[in-house]
């Protein structure tokens, strides 16, 4: 005669309760996964800048077309480091830099692709910590082709991360 053990009703219930805890837990943790994308300025240069001329101002603005890749990143909560560069004396608008102060975009030192707006709480940044410490951020990726009323970048809803 054949013999089984069959589970009492209560251990399969709580089977069933403890596999759908890990299954919130793993989607959560894929969910958060997702969130955490890292945006180099490497993939910040996957654009073509032409120069394009505003007879209304009479200025010359640089006109980005992104290319797929970079396309892919745009409204993503993504993760990128760099330098933070003040943009008022007050500490109320700052942009983000692939270099330090010395060498950034806004020196003659590099391209548009190196640096971005920086879309933080005002004072957010103490001022020991900009221009020459490196500094990780998490938000959202807005991109512009045309710069005239700013830089072609936007990391939205920024928070400083360790």
């Amino acid at each position: 005669m054949e013999s089984f053990y069959v589970l009492p009703r209560y251990d399969v219930m709580k089977s069933i309760k403890t596999l759908a805890f890990l299954l919130v837990i793993l989607s959560a943790s894929l969910i958060d996964l997702h969130a955490q994308t890292v945006l180099t300025w490497d993939d910040l240069a996957d654009v073509t800048w032409s120069e394009v001329y505003d007879e209304s101002t009479g200025l010359t603005n640089l006109t980005g077309v992104f290319g797929e890749h970079l396309k892919s990143y745009e409204g993503q909560e993504v993760i990128i480091s760099g330098y933070v560069i003040p943009l008022d004396a007050m500490g109320l608008s700052y942009a983000l830099s692939r270099t330090s102060f010395a060498a950034c975009f806004f020196c003659g030192q590099a391209g548009p692709e190196t640096v971005m707006d920086l879309n933080v709480k005002p004072k957010s940044v103490e001022s020991y910590r900009q221009k020459n410490t490196l500094i990780k951020f998490k938000g959202t990726l807005v991109l512009r082709e045309s710069n005239e009323t700013g830089l072609n970048y936007t990391l939205d809803l920024a928070k400083e991360i360790e």
